[in-house]
């Protein structure tokens, strides 16, 4: 990286302070607006939790879309690129837009069977008592707790080399704005300032695009972009690609990194609650289809950054005056930063600064409001108070966001300080995560699940692939160190123990001894008691009186004792139409499964092909076109299908007249 930051130590502090307290104050405004000229009240635990699960399509997309752009995205999958070529941004794609995508076929099970659940600790409690609860609660959290730092610790990079401010300083301050306004907001404040801050992330990597793409300067076209990687190709060949060549995916590195990130996405959105609260979220007739879209849409910024910022790097590496970048630098995601800095000067650093503190806020925002909903629910309700009212539990969740800001922050300090930086933490992610992968989604959608299974495949998983990968580090590297630890096949080793050892665990002893489970337990969850229903909505409103008069006469821990009520029936769901929707999606995600991750990318791999420069510019006009499809998800669609809701307000707000129930 440039010796010299090109900008000045107050335009760090600027952005993460003074934006970061502005879009607090919007946010709250926001917010005092939806309190006060609509029927959802942010004291409300189910509003403030769950946005009284009532979220559209669209909204849930940007809220998707938002919570999986971290840093990490946008500096790793340019990463990728930059070292193995354009296979790698990719795959790094492929690795998030697979599991979002079979979120949606989880989805439809979540409602069907656990539509009153808050996190999915609480339905483990239900069918597997305190072991399983405390197991997935867990992995829960070390999942939260990883992503929280990781996003912190990309942020604090980008910030430090572009302004020179303190690391620490940014790893503290940068989670001050977003916890102002997750606590006063809850989850429905997430997700307006998700689609906020990606219609203008996306609105930024178009512009980074078509710049680098079509401008004046030193690339310019993709033709120009292809002759400077053929160039790259010769100057420093990729070892064991096609050639050495950046232009093929006839790469053993991505082939590899193609198993890892997959198992990481798998990992990630399995154990991260931030993917169970936006399903929960959603509303059931909308779930499974926001999931797909938001899956499929994501898949344009990763492939983005790959494509247009890591390979735009590479190639700038030939051109005189571009700094030549340290390992270290590589390994923090610096690649796509400096790029963007030399070819838009101190327009693109700032526009770069935004880009990253924009990602960082959003996905930090999701995580903030899904930790707390752990600790409150899991933690302060289930062991503490069991039976907190709804102001106490919204009161414990503002607290545990707090909490959680400075955790991470602090957290994100300590692998600094160690010197572990987004390539170390990408790879042991899956190592950390992936064992919950089989016994958290069997929870939603096979019954013979049992305890056993979910608490052997869930944390014995976990501790097998932390064995296999400080064994594999030390018998395949020699020793057990930071940089040992990153590396390539000692990592692939504890992915793939994870996610195996975690499924053949939670499988095996289920099948040796099925639990068959009774849905109706966990259809018949008791929620948390609104104080006050009436700053719920209607609809909301309707089913939680038929809940609390459900509750008063029985008790959902001794439902085999009591007459039957069908949890489906009471909270009004239509069980044959969601079981539709979950083999509808089941088929349309194998599908597209299939077409992205084979029939897309294997023949590719196996032919001994080097991207032409027409095939190369074909590439780039898809990854146009993809843009500009999320961006239609993210900042079109949720204006659409709020049209109404947002008349009504805006006519309130002006005192044209009431607000009526949306």
């Amino acid at each position: 990286m440039s010796p010299t930051p090109p900008l000045p130590q107050g335009a760090g502090y600027a952005v993460v302070l003074g934006l970061g307290l502005f879009f607090a104050l919007l946010m709250n405004i926001i917010t005092w607006i939806q309190q006060k000229f609509s029927d959802f009240s942010p004291n409300s635990a189910s509003e403030f939790s769950a946005a009284s699960r009532s979220l559209k399509t669209g909204l849930v997309v940007a809220g998707i879309i938002s919570s999986w752009t971290w840093s990490l995205t946008l500096l790793q999958s340019a990463t990728q690129s930059y070292s193995m070529g354009i296979s790698g941004g990719y795959w790094y794609a492929i690795g998030g837009t697979l599991q979002i995508a079979l979120f949606s076929v989880i989805a439809s099970k979540v409602k069907m069977n656990a539509n009153r659940a808050t996190t999915f600790p609480e339905v483990a409690y239900i069918r597997f008592g305190t072991a399983g609860h405390l197991a997935f609660l867990w992995c829960g959290l070390v999942c939260n707790a990883i992503v929280s730092a990781c996003i912190l610790l990309g942020s604090g990079t980008v910030v430090t080399a572009l302004t020179g401010m303190n690391a620490y300083a940014a790893l503290f301050l940068i989670p001050v704005g977003v916890a102002i306004y997750v606590a006063t907001g809850g989850l429905r404040a997430t997700f307006i300032c998700d689609a906020t801050h990606t219609f203008v992330l996306l609105l930024i990597l178009i512009c980074f695009s078509f710049i680098i793409m079509t401008g004046d300067n030193a690339i310019g076209s993709p033709r120009r972009l292809h002759e400077l990687l053929v160039t790259a190709s010769e100057l420093w060949p990729v070892e064991g690609n096609y050639h050495g060549s950046y232009l093929t995916f006839r790469s053993r590195s991505g082939s590899i990194f193609a198993v890892q990130s997959i198992i990481t996405g798998f990992g990630l959105v399995t154990c991260d609650q931030g993917y169970w609260s936006k399903a929960i979220a959603s509303n059931p007739s909308t779930t499974a289809k926001a999931y797909f879209l938001g899956g499929f849409a994501w898949f344009s910024i990763p492939f983005t950054c790959g494509t247009a910022l890591g390979l735009t790097a590479r190639a700038l590496g030939s051109i005189p005056g571009f700094p030549v970048l340290s390992s270290s630098d590589i390994g923090s995601g610096l690649a796509a930063v400096e790029a963007v800095s030399f070819l838009l000067g101190k327009a693109g650093s700032v526009l770069m600064l935004l880009l990253v503190f924009l990602s960082v806020t959003s996905a930090l925002s999701a995580e903030l409001i899904a930790t707390s909903t752990l600790l409150s629910y899991d933690v302060y309700r289930h062991y503490f108070k069991p039976n907190a009212t709804s102001k106490e539990v919204v009161t414990a969740s503002r607290y545990f966001i707090v909490f959680w800001s400075v955790f991470s922050g602090a957290l994100a300090s300590i692998f600094h300080a160690v010197g572990i930086n987004l390539g170390w933490i990408f790879y042991f992610l899956g190592v950390s995560t992936a064992s919950g992968v089989f016994p958290i989604a069997l929870t939603f959608l096979w019954k013979d699940l049992s305890a056993a299974g979910a608490v052997a495949g869930s944390i014995g998983g976990m501790i097998i692939a932390l064995v296999t990968w400080l064994v594999t580090a030390k018998c395949y590297m020699g020793s057990i160190t930071v940089d040992t630890l990153s590396d390539q096949w000692v990592s692939f080793a504890g992915n793939a123990a994870a996610i195996i050892s975690g499924g053949v665990l939670s499988i095996g002893l289920s099948l040796w001894r099925p639990a068959n489970f009774d849905w109706e337990k966990t259809r018949g969850m008791s929620v948390v008691e609104e104080e006050d229903l009436s700053a719920t909505s209607s609809r909301t409103s309707v089913q939680s009186e038929k809940v609390k008069a459900k509750d008063d006469v029985q008790s959902v821990h001794s439902i085999e004792e009591r007459a039957f009520v069908s949890g489906a029936e009471i909270d009004g769901l239509d069980l044959a139409a969601l079981n539709r929707t979950f083999k509808k999606y089941s088929v349309i995600f194998t599908v597209v499964a299939v077409i992205i991750t084979f029939v897309i990318p294997v023949p590719l791999s196996a032919a001994p092909y080097i991207f032409s420069p027409k095939f190369f510019t074909f590439v780039i006009a898809v990854m146009f076109i993809w843009l500009f499809f999320a961006f239609f998800l993210v900042v079109i669609l949720p204006l659409i299908e709020s049209r109404h809701a947002l008349k009504r307000i805006t006519l309130a707000v002006l005192g044209v007249r009431s607000s009526q129930s949306t």
